[in-house]
């Protein structure tokens, strides 16, 4: 009766397993660089870190603590303001400095790839960013053809690992009695 408990737990076991099967987790979190260009020339860069495998851009800036104003509009999002900078939706439409004119001033989203940045072709709600990628915001005018870019600042300079506290031996100076 006794191996027959076992063979009937080993069952179980395996078909739990197979249900739901478990998955390995890093010890360190996730991290995306995050650079975001204001329109006075100042930029802030953050390391976001997450959990999960993936995360979109639209939550990699949210994440980062900065102050974000978006429009939903089905499965999509346009940023509309970050901190200080930008249009007050819905009080404002989300493009309220691109009403009626060749210069259109607006939140540009960017990826850093090989390099170089890339203008989105996908709004940051898509987009899908993982461990390692650079993500770029830029307040200015243009277009995806004319926008401004970001800066280029390497993953390693935004989310550099914190140095290991590794103990240090120190030698503390004698206190030599000296004869008067």
């Amino acid at each position: 009766m006794n191996g027959q408990r076992r063979v009937l737990l080993l069952a179980v076991s395996v078909l739990l397993l197979t249900l739901f099967p478990v998955q390995a987790r890093s010890a360190a979190p996730n991290r995306v660089a995050l650079i975001v260009h204001f329109g006075d020339g100042s930029v802030h860069t953050q390391c976001v870190e997450f959990n999960e495998t993936q995360i979109t851009g639209l939550d990699a800036l949210t994440r980062s603590g900065l102050s974000v104003i978006y429009q939903a509009s089905g499965s999509s999002a346009t940023v509309c303001k970050i901190q200080n900078e930008g249009c007050n939706y819905p009080s404002q439409p989300c493009f309220c400095q691109c009403t009626g004119g060749s210069n259109c001033v607006y939140w540009s989203y960017w990826h850093l790839k090989n390099g170089a940045w890339q203008y989105s072709q996908l709004g940051a709600s898509s987009y899908t960013v993982r461990n390692g990628d650079v993500e770029g915001w830029v307040w200015g005018a243009g277009s995806p053809n004319s926008a401004p870019q970001p800066p280029v600042i390497d993953f390693n300079s935004v989310c550099a690992l914190p140095p290991t506290s590794t103990p240090t031996a120190t030698t503390a100076p004698s206190a030599t009695p000296t004869a008067t």
